[in-house]
């Protein structure tokens, strides 16, 4: 009976600590997942439930000194240090080790504790494993802080040597170029940055400073200009992290919605994803699932998922959110998936949502056009183009429609040639003006239209073929 009874004890033992195995591993990958969408907080909460080895203490450090926590996050780093011993150790130990380095070095840095912070570089680089660009890179702003241009710059070469697609090492060699005013290879090394992170703001400003240096006015306001857009979004975007930041749990899933939505409006799509995702943590509203759903469905649309799209705006719609916006999106995928008939569906939707919506009234346009629906067409464009007399495209469709069925021609030129002023640069607006002259006998004004859509593009055979009928026609 005892023996029995022992093993009963060890089996549940097992199982508890088994369990708790499980638990323990579960807290990590949450952990992990927070650490991607940038939930620090949320990081922390799994991270100190998990299993207390190298890689999740390096994480744990790296939520902490997120957080501005930085005597946790320290603790947390040098536990890490203890398990570093001259043991053979996996690659996963040594980048631990690694990340505790810079994680240290980041917060001396921060702290002003220069000599120290270098120490902790330097150390990383002895290594030679994991985070070496990082500690080079790190080690050339303290050099340059300090004054040191020439060891900043050997330090920054080195990162760049070790990763040639590292846009920060690139810009900051840029800077310590600038102060010795080597303005050439400033530029060269910024325009480097540029190719690599195109949305950095500051790269530009540098640019702009550097074009001045060596005479180049126009080069100078295109990149300041380019500067002052990125600085704008710059801003916006900051404003909604911190709003995340010191939101109440209440109030975090609607901040990060807005977020969310900045980031879809800046076409920073993988930072809205994050973003979009960490609102479940925090609202299981169905409300909320459908902005989620929706915001999704957005950046699947932009990205040219219409597939994926359709089924996250589908799903938004179950959930009841059922706005003129949405409705004219799902019209747009169908129409992207040659789904004519439900595209219809969801842009009526849409106007009977808004009935003053231009934009879904320039779709049916189009729509009925493809249908030979010529009385709903005319109906549609001419409703679009009296909500919003300086879309091109409504004027354009309208004309083309009046062509293809020959009704009002006199009218369709009009609305044909004012589709190009609207769009200068739209070739196929040349070509149906051109089109459109030639049927009513205007040769010459026929043949300086398609030339026009031949200088703005060459190669189209199209406008090669017209240009040659309209001569042909004019002998």
């Amino acid at each position: 009976m005892k023996t029995s009874l022992c093993r009963l004890s060890i089996t549940l033992c097992l199982c508890v600590l088994s369990g708790q195995f499980a638990i323990a591993q579960n807290a990590y990958e949450l952990g992990a997942t927070a650490l991607q969408q940038d939930d620090y907080e949320e990081a922390v909460r799994h991270f100190t439930n998990a299993e207390k080895d190298e890689r999740t203490l390096a994480r744990l450090g790296y939520a902490y000194s997120r957080l501005g926590r930085y005597a946790d996050a320290i603790r947390a780093y040098q536990d890490v240090r203890r398990f570093d011993t001259d043991e053979e150790r996996s690659l996963e130990a040594e980048v631990a080790a690694s990340q505790a380095l810079l994680g240290l070095g980041y917060i001396a840095y921060r702290q002003g504790r220069f000599d120290e912070a270098m120490r902790y570089y330097m150390e990383l680089v002895q290594r030679g494993t994991a985070g070496v660009v990082e500690a080079h890179h790190n080690l050339g702003r303290i050099y340059a802080e300090r004054g040191e241009i020439e060891n900043a710059i050997a330090e920054q070469r080195q990162a760049v040597k070790g990763n040639p697609e590292f846009a920060d090492a690139h810009y900051h060699l840029g800077i310590l170029y600038s102060r010795k005013q080597e303005w050439g290879a400033a530029i060269e090394v910024y325009q480097k940055a540029v190719a690599l992170a195109p949305t950095m703001p500051n790269v530009h400003y540098q640019l702009a400073r550097c074009y001045r240096q060596i005479g180049d006015t126009l080069a100078a306001e295109a990149a300041m200009q380019r500067f002052h857009d990125l600085k704008s979004t710059d801003v916006e975007i900051q404003r909604g992290v911190e709003a995340v930041f010191v939101a109440d749990a209440d109030e975090k899933a609607e901040v990060l919605l807005r977020l969310a939505n900045v980031y879809v409006k800046h076409e920073k799509y993988e930072a809205a994803v994050r973003a979009f995702e960490r609102v479940h943590n925090y609202s299981t509203s169905d409300i909320h699932a459908a902005q989620v759903s929706a915001g999704l469905a957005k950046i699947a649309l932009d990205q040219g998922d219409a597939a994926q799209a359709i089924v996250r705006y589908e799903r938004a719609v179950q959930l009841g959110l059922e706005t003129a916006e949405i409705y004219h999106n799902l019209g747009i995928v169908y129409m992207q998936s040659r789904d004519g008939e439900n595209a219809l569906k969801r842009f009526h939707s849409a106007l009977e949502i808004n009935a003053d919506l231009p934009e879904s009234l320039l779709m049916l346009g189009v729509l009925y056009a493809a249908n030979s629906d010529f009385e709903a067409s005319e109906t549609y464009y001419q409703q679009a183009i009296e909500l919003s007399p300086d879309t091109a495209m409504a004027h354009h469709g309208l004309a083309y429609l009046y062509g293809q069925h020959s009704r009002n021609l006199e009218k369709a030129v009009e609305l044909a040639r004012h589709a190009t002023e609207l769009s200068p640069n739209s070739a196929p607006y040349h070509n149906t003006l051109s089109w459109l002259y030639y049927k009513v006998g205007r040769y010459k004004e026929a043949e300086m239209a398609i030339l026009k859509a031949v200088e703005l593009a060459p190669d189209n055979p199209l406008y090669q073929e017209g240009l040659a009928e309209i001569r042909q026609r004019e002998k």
